[in-house]
């Protein structure tokens, strides 16, 4: 099985055909559609709820990863709406993520390695993001940017000038709320990611805006369609 794990502006899926389920899962139920006809290969998970009503620092992570696991998910591409540091992916582009550094924090449920009978345990993340599955996305769609490195923050709020201009200093290239944890916790279920990034504001105080901007809701529903098309045909390639 394959999957798609979609946030903000991605909460459905138009086009695929699926059925609703809920999986249970030693963390919690997880809703989330399994695909049917032709899409019967395909997983597609909100992760934020069918209604967009879980805010990233609320997500159950471990949950929805482990639920893609219990079906048998090997390869999953998530997308994620950000905001721009650097020019390497500007507010209406998408791009392709190559790392991710973890501000959150500490205080979310990140990992399924808690000691006790699984011992100690750590997973590598020299290679967060799967290099097959990022040749395949680029050979598939020639526009797509290298978005650059994912800086994740707790959220919900969003970040200060301040807070930006430390992360551009760090060469940091899009921010966002979801990344970290989800990939981290898909690496240690030993499923393959693949993440698309696609921008939908500059963060605070970068492009010259005294306030961040959003891109319209006309071009988010433009650019999820596009990249609902482009994970389709790589998966099931």
């Amino acid at each position: 099985m394959k999957a798609i794990i979609g946030g903000t502006g991605v909460d459905s899926l138009p086009g695929i055909t699926s059925e609703k389920s809920v999986i249970k899962t030693p963390y919690g139920d997880v809703e989330l559609f399994v695909g049917r006809g032709k899409d019967a290969f395909l997983v597609f998970l909100p992760r934020h709820g069918s209604l967009h009503s879980t805010p990233p620092h609320l997500i159950n992570y471990r949950a929805n990863i482990s639920a893609l696991q219990q079906l048998g998910v090997d390869e999953v591409i998530c997308i994620y709406a950000v905001g721009s540091v650097s020019d390497s992916l500007r507010p209406g582009e998408v791009g392709v993520l190559s790392d991710f550094v973890d501000f959150t924090g500490g205080g979310r449920q990140h990992t399924f390695f808690t000691g006790g009978e699984q011992k100690v345990q750590h997973v590598s993340m020299d290679k967060a993001f799967d290099a097959e599955l990022n040749a395949k996305l680029l050979q598939r769609d020639r526009s797509l940017k290298q978005a650059g490195v994912y800086v994740c923050t707790n959220g919900p709020r969003l970040e200060t000038p301040a807070e930006i201009r430390f992360f551009k200093t760090m060469g940091f290239d899009v921010v966002g709320m979801t990344c970290a944890t989800e990939v981290a916790l898909a690496r240690e279920a030993g499923i393959k990611v693949a993440a698309l990034a696609y921008s939908i504001n500059w963060a605070a105080g970068v492009g010259g805006k005294d306030e961040v901007a959003f891109i319209d809701d006309a071009t988010i529903a433009s650019l999820r369609d596009a990249m609902t098309i482009l994970c389709v045909e790589v998966l099931g390639a």
